[in-house]
């Protein structure tokens, strides 16, 4: 933008001269003419280095902007990626007690059809009412006809299919006391591991991070090759936020990064770990 007021104040000392000394030449005009040129290039330039520093600041509020909302973005993904993978936790966790309750009936059928065939009468023969006496060898115990057949207690599958239920109906107290007898009654099995990561589970979803880690913790001593262990290491460093203490959770992701590179837990602890501001090594 040129500012005519600018260049008058330039230019009046030497148009008084020329005025005062009474006589005009050609050089002088010339004179003139350059003297006005240089002056309205710096006013140019003096413009447009204002212009650009305004829309500098300009970039930089925007580009401040853009980075912050960026980063509640990457927190609020990391959330629902967290919410996600619990609930995929829980469908494998049913669709395996499926599978398992599915195995547990056929094998019951297998065993009652070839105690029929073994034991079925042959034609015209009358059905058998002995009772053998336990401890007779190669005798098996059947009850009398009306006498009352014992409870069945109920078997390690059943347990944690009723803990699971607890679970997903949010009785987290029963669900807790199921995992955690299955734990302590079962500690041998395929599922052992997994009954006390969801007994962490019960207590972070009752709002007490302190006790979910401990159960974690204990996770990690009795069985250090689980497949629970990465999501575990993620849920305790989650729980270590929950406590305010920052310093452990970021020790607890990197962990995550680390141990497991490749797995879902690691890419969710490496954009926490930028929310928090924290390097990933």
């Amino acid at each position: 933008m040129r500012r005519p007021s600018a260049l008058l104040r330039s230019v009046a000392p030497l148009a008084g001269a020329l005025i005062t000394g009474g006589c005009v030449s050609t050089g002088d005009v010339e004179a003139l003419h350059k003297h006005l040129n240089e002056v309205e290039k710096k006013v140019d330039a003096a413009s447009k280095t204002a212009s650009s520093r305004d829309e500098v600041q300009k970039l930089n509020e925007n580009l401040s902007k853009q980075a912050t909302t960026l980063l509640r973005s990457n927190a609020e993904l990391g959330s629902k990626f967290d919410e996600l993978v619990r609930e995929m936790q829980s469908l494998a966790g049913k669709l395996e007690e499926s599978n398992r309750r599915l195995r547990e009936v056929s094998q019951q059928m297998a065993e009652t059809q070839a105690r029929s065939g073994a034991g079925a009468p042959g034609p015209g023969s009358a059905p058998s009412t002995t009772i053998l006496v336990p401890g007779v060898p190669g005798a098996a115990s059947v009850p009398a006809a009306g006498a009352p057949r014992a409870a069945k207690s109920p078997s390690p599958a059943d347990v944690f299919a009723q803990s699971t239920a607890d679970y997903q109906r949010g009785q987290f107290d029963l669900a807790r006391q199921g995992f955690t007898e299955y734990a302590e009654t079962y500690p041998k099995t395929d599922l052992s591991d997994d009954a006390l990561y969801w007994a962490g589970e019960c207590w972070a979803a009752q709002k007490k991070p302190r006790e979910a880690i401990a159960a974690w913790e204990r996770l990690f001593r009795l069985y250090p090759d689980s497949d629970r262990a990465a999501a575990a290491h993620l849920k305790k460093a989650i729980a270590h936020l929950d406590l305010a203490e920052k310093a452990q959770a970021i020790v607890e992701l990197q962990f995550v990064v680390n141990e497991y590179p490749r797995s879902d837990e690691a890419k969710s602890a490496r954009q926490r770990l930028r929310a928090l501001g924290s390097d990933v090594r």
